[in-house]
């Protein structure tokens, strides 16, 4: 299921959804900031892709570092509603501080 994340750009929203796909497929049981990053690195053509990349930063190294240190799972079903209190002030910090530009 695709999720609509209010006052977000199609790429940040694209990122978001790439987020929490990533936790599942990883048989995570909650989405968190790792998986926001593993979500940005999964978005083509975003400048915070092009950014990460700049400091040889891919989605297959963090993939690997989080399987090695989180652990992976059973493939599971999660929605906006398992992102962590961290992950969800990531997300609105995001949204405050592009609106303060």
């Amino acid at each position: 299921m695709k999720y609509n994340f209010k006052g977000f750009s199609e790429k940040a929203n694209e990122a978001l959804n790439n987020a929490i796909i990533s936790a599942e497929e990883l048989g995570h049981t909650y989405v968190g900031s790792e998986h926001i990053l593993l979500g940005i690195l999964d978005t083509d053509d975003s400048v915070a892709l092009s950014a990460l990349k700049k400091f040889d930063i891919t989605a297959e190294k963090l993939e690997s570092q989080m399987r090695k240190t989180i652990g992976s799972g059973t493939a599971t079903r999660l929605s906006p509603d398992y992102f962590t209190p961290r992950a969800k002030r990531v997300i609105e910090t995001a949204i405050t501080g592009c609106n303060n530009l």
